[in-house]
């Protein structure tokens, strides 16, 4: 490290000040400019490798496709039975999967009946005529039906709710009201007027 003494000076005040100047070792600075890296060059080649490192790891990885194999095609056979059952083309395919396996789970007895319930379908038109028709699968059909409008499957404690908000008994009053629990509107929302469809039937 050097040292030197810079005087500035105007008129005739002058200020004396000790500057230390970084320099490099004799012969040190002559390689450095002849063959090796400059300070610059080898903290970008530093910083460089350490965040290739650093992001290697994370990379994505490269989609295939043989890795991906197709996705299997949705059973529909019970939403086509409940569709038959509730007279409803606008049923959920997640539900009808959550009713279905609830009762595979809490009542098998009545579960083991949907096939038969599947075939019948295919022969008998209308919900009234298929429940008419089902036999010794008929309390099978009702509970299927009874579970699409409570949102429940099973009974007692041992119940299990498969949907609230989309159950088929909210439908016959979502014209004027919502399910328990769901507010339509600010405070004392029901102190309004009613709904137009409500007030027709009043």
């Amino acid at each position: 490290m050097l040292s030197r003494s810079v005087v500035y000076g105007r008129g005739a005040g002058v200020l004396r000040s000790r500057v230390h100047i970084m320099s490099i070792p004799e012969g040190l600075d002559e390689n450095r400019r002849g063959h090796g890296l400059t300070r610059r060059g080898f903290l970008l080649a530093v910083g460089s490798a350490s965040l290739l490192a650093a992001c290697g790891d994370k990379a994505p990885p490269v989609a295939t496709a043989a890795a991906t194999p197709p996705a299997a095609k949705a059973d529909t056979a019970f939403l086509d039975l409940s569709h038959a059952l509730t007279g409803k083309t606008d049923l959920d395919p997640a539900t009808a999967d959550r009713i279905e396996k609830a009762f595979a789970q809490l009542q098998p007895e009545l579960h083991a009946q949907f096939p038969a319930l599947v075939t019948l379908a295919g022969q008998v038109s209308g919900a009234t005529a298929l429940v008419a028709a089902a036999g010794e699968a008929r309390p099978a059909a009702l509970a299927i039906i009874t579970a699409w409008y409570t949102g429940t499957v099973g009974k007692g404690v041992h119940a299990v709710t498969v949907s609230y908000r989309d159950a088929l008994m909210q439908r016959c009053v979502d014209d004027g009201l919502s399910p328990p629990t769901y507010v339509q509107g600010g405070p004392a929302w029901w102190t309004a007027a009613p709904p137009a469809p409500i007030r027709a039937h009043a």
